[in-house]
């Protein structure tokens, strides 16, 4: 009888902990794009460590972002009223094709700017009069991909245009599915983020791609032909190089949200971007962290550990 007492006070002191621990955690529930995800999940890892009373979670990909308390925005749109946008870093995108394509070889043979970029991917460019190099261009087969987790829509408006205006093939789910395409396709070309174009971990352009040929400065294409990311991130951190989109990103929420997912943010602010080189992204411009950082401080949100 003794010993069944026992038994029942640790299981009912078990209960107890684990209903105060419930009770002391902050949940956060997050969407994002996918080609974001590896530096956000680490961003959330990190701050987790540090704030072990707080959860943050993925939701569900078909979740409404009225649903959430935390999106990742990768393209330009227009805000609701009762929300606000923290950008935290900023991706690049290039143009690619496989390494043995018949439409590199092609192309290689003339540097692109940006109106044989157009020509390149767009339909009924009003700017193609080189009758000659709209023929090659539409040699090449267009890969892009579909939907509002694509770069897709960044790569289409930089250049004026909207998605249903590029050629080709799209291309559902991962945009990192578009390097698996014209791996496979002789003709095929398409254009994606640094962070899926190079390999991170060896800091290298990947197997079986290159980069089409740009019509950018002698320095300039030295960096890109050296293969590098980390050489191309700090050209485009320094540099403003017309011929490739760069794009701001960052965390979409409502101005009444719990005060948890701001100092979330606020903290990525002060203590994540550390990790978006190594994750293939750019950091914010020195005059957007600023105003950031003021953003976040005007809504009263304070990061609540420093790391050194």
């Amino acid at each position: 009888m003794k010993n069944f007492r026992i038994h029942l006070l640790v299981l009912a002191l078990i209960a107890t902990v684990h209903l105060h621990a419930q009770k002391n955690t902050s949940e956060i529930y997050i969407k994002g794009s996918r080609f974001t995800t590896p530096l956000v999940q680490k961003w959330i890892n990190e701050y987790e460590k540090q704030n072990p009373g707080v959860k943050i979670v993925w939701a569900d990909k078909n979740a409404d972002n009225n649903s959430v308390d935390l999106s990742v925005l990768t393209y330009n749109d227009s805000l609701q009223s009762d929300k606000q946008v923290i950008y935290v870093g900023r991706y690049a995108l290039l143009p690619i094709a496989g390494k043995n394509s018949l439409s590199l070889a092609e192309l290689s043979k003339k540097n692109l700017n940006k109106k044989k970029l157009k020509e390149l991917f767009f339909r009924e460019d009003v700017f193609a009069d080189d009758q000659k190099d709209a023929k090659s261009a539409s040699k090449a087969t267009v890969y892009s991909g579909n939907g509002k987790s694509s770069a897709t829509i960044t790569f289409a408006a930089y250049f004026g245009y909207k998605t249903a205006d590029i050629k080709g093939r799209k291309i559902s789910g991962d945009d990192q599915f578009l390097i698996n395409a014209v791996e496979k396709d002789q003709t095929g070309v398409t254009f994606n983020s640094l962070n899926y174009i190079y390999d991170t971990s060896s800091r290298k352009l990947r197997d079986n791609i290159a980069l089409l040929p740009l019509d950018v400065k002698k320095e300039q294409r030295k960096v890109l032909a050296s293969e590098n990311i980390d050489q191309v991130i700090d050209l485009l951190e320094n540099q403003n190089v017309d011929i490739i989109p760069v794009q701001d990103f960052g965390f979409l929420y409502s101005k009444n949200a719990n005060p948890e997912v701001g100092r979330f943010v606020s903290w990525v602010l002060d203590n994540g971007l550390i990790h978006n080189h190594n994750y293939g992204f750019l950091k914010p411009t020195v005059d957007v962290l600023v105003s950031q950082k003021k953003q976040v401080e005007g809504s009263g949100y304070l990061s609540s550990i420093k790391t050194k």
